[in-house]
């Protein structure tokens, strides 16, 4: 008896492949409470974090690679337990249809929404961590994370935030929203958390006569960053100390020898966090 051959997905009326479309947009994929993820190795990352996978998708064009010349991070994919009996094949076409952006990166995967809430953050004792305010733009949110993982800092909050599970977060991010810590919240949430946690917090601010690298950054530190057309605002002047008292976060900034007054989130990020970790690692 031979065996069956597989089924391939090659009709766009398919419920799954509807299905699988709709997960761009926004809503429905918050509303399904699902991520979907575009690439062998942000798909292995995904994995490799705990995230539930559902199914994954790979052209049917190459069903058939050779193991032995296979990409690692396809490899992880393919032999992690988690992926076992997972994948499902589509023709060219549809892979470019549920594939995101204009061009198809190997592997689509469909994820459950991870529950990562602030009270699941597991950090070290003296933790050092960005706060990100009212960031829109999802590249920004994944270029930053980028930049989190290359310093070594411990955890990203999102204050008010655009989906950090947003498709362009995560390809922008090159994987790395799977692997550094990270919450989502509101303002008030994220500073209840901070207070309760006893972290002393910064705020970069263009208006500060501060420059970042003359403030101590040992112990447990956060960095507050707004967006580089708005800044921070009145947001973030004040927390809640241990007493219950409202205490005014001190600003920083970085000086500017140019006419340019902002850098984009992203390399604000970079600056400050490898000037705190040369600090506290006394490079």
């Amino acid at each position: 008896m031979t065996e069956s051959a597989p089924v391939v997905l090659r009709s766009a009326a398919n419920p799954t492949v509807r299905h699988l479309i709709r997960l761009r947009d926004n809503r429905y994929r918050r509303k399904s409470e699902r991520v979907i993820v575009d690439g062998w190795r942000e798909t292995a990352q995904a994995i490799e974090s705990g995230m539930k996978i559902c199914g994954y998708y790979v052209s049917e064009s190459d069903a058939d690679i050779d193991s032995a010349n296979e990409d690692p991070a396809v490899a992880r994919v393919r032999k992690h337990p988690a992926a076992a009996g997972k994948r499902m094949l589509a023709s060219d076409a549809i892979m470019e249809k549920i594939g995101y952006g204009d061009s198809v990166r190997g592997v689509v995967a469909e994820f459950q929404r991870p529950d990562w809430g602030l009270d699941r953050l597991k950090l070290p004792e003296s933790p050092l961590i960005l706060v990100l305010d009212k960031i829109e733009k999802p590249g920004n949110i994944g270029a930053v994370f980028r930049c989190a993982d290359a310093a070594g800092v411990d955890a990203v909050l999102l204050s008010d935030c655009q989906d950090r599970f947003n498709p362009n977060a995560i390809r922008s991010s090159l994987g790395a929203i799977f692997r550094v810590p990270n919450a989502s919240g509101s303002q008030e949430q994220i500073a209840d958390f901070l207070t309760a946690e006893n972290f002393h917090v910064l705020a970069a601010r263009v208006e500060s006569s501060t420059p970042f690298w003359s403030v101590p950054w040992a112990g447990r530190v956060a960095i507050v960053l707004g967006s580089e057309a708005d800044g921070l605002g009145d947001r973030w002047q004040t927390i809640l100390d241990g007493q219950g008292k409202q205490q005014k976060i001190d600003g920083v900034r970085i000086p500017m020898a140019g006419k340019v007054d902002s850098l984009n989130i992203s390399v604000s990020a970079a600056v400050i966090t490898f000037e705190a970790i040369r600090q506290r690692t006394n490079v």
